[in-house]
């Protein structure tokens, strides 16, 4: 099942109810609606009944193309084992004041990580140099990143913290929704400019969650892309950068302001 939804709200938060008659693995993919490469949010839960299923899209689109399907049966025009209800649409509400967070080089840094992250899947990686309109920030878009001795590296993304330089691959870069494109520029951002100590892994996670959600970005996309990122490089680090991301994450609501009280932001 394929179907349109329109932009109503520049934040804009669809709800979409689906029932089945049966445990069923429903494939769930929202899209622009003419630009390749530029998913917005995708998941694939187990339901067993009813459930309704919620898509945040920070700077809407004029229209997104969202694709449903039994993944027992394929996508097909019509399937008696799913059901859609009636889809909503309102805006997004904030989790907290983002104004706690910004400042000059976050406000700069938004701009362009989100224009970058929205048009990632159209533009050129050859080696290509992307600077922000006030000339702060700079993004190498590469085909892949390589170490000093020429060898492929599966990162996505990666910083100089003492050039600034952003270098994202568009082999794994393009792979991940706008989102959670987001959630690895921030990152990278945080390195340099939000953390105390510019080479901690988890406090540049935390940051990078903090400032994504803020800006009403949505939660899953967060877990996916982090997620994919360490399996891609299983370490003990990197499954300490995970329990700390859960735990950081699933206590967001209670500890946020308690956490910017610290001096973080």
């Amino acid at each position: 099942m394929i179907f349109t939804v329109k932009k109503y709200f520049n934040y804009q938060m669809i709800r979409i109810p689906v029932r089945t008659f049966g445990a069923a693995r429903i494939i769930i993919s929202v899209r622009h609606y003419s630009k390749p490469y530029t998913k917005y949010f995708e998941t694939d839960p187990i339901i067993n009944g009813y459930d309704t299923i919620k898509v945040k899209i920070p700077k809407m689109p004029p229209a997104v193309v969202v694709e449903i399907y039994n993944e027992a049966n394929g996508n097909l025009d019509f399937d008696s084992t799913f059901k859609i209800g009636d889809v909503q649409v309102e805006p997004i509400k904030q989790m907290f004041s983002i104004s706690k967070i910004m400042d000059n080089n976050v406000n700069s840094f938004a701009e362009f990580s989100d224009d970058f992250a929205e048009n990632a899947g159209i533009l050129s990686a050859q080696n290509s140099v992307y600077i922000s309109p006030d000339g702060k920030f700079r993004i190498d878009y590469k085909d892949v990143i390589r170490d000093e001795n020429g060898k492929e590296l599966r990162t996505p993304a990666r910083i100089n913290t003492k050039s600034g330089i952003i270098e994202i691959a568009k082999k794994h870069y393009i792979s991940y929704t706008v989102p959670g494109r987001k959630a690895i520029n921030w990152h990278e951002f945080s390195h340099l400019w939000r953390n105390v100590n510019a080479s901690d892994e988890i406090e540049a996670d935390k940051n990078a969650v903090l400032i994504y959600l803020g800006m009403g970005n949505p939660t899953i996309e967060a877990y996916n892309v982090f997620l994919r990122v360490f399996k891609n490089t299983p370490s003990e680090l990197n499954r300490n950068r995970y329990n700390e991301m859960n735990s950081f994450i699933k206590n967001f609501h209670n500890n946020v302001n308690n956490y910017l009280s610290k001096g973080v932001s």
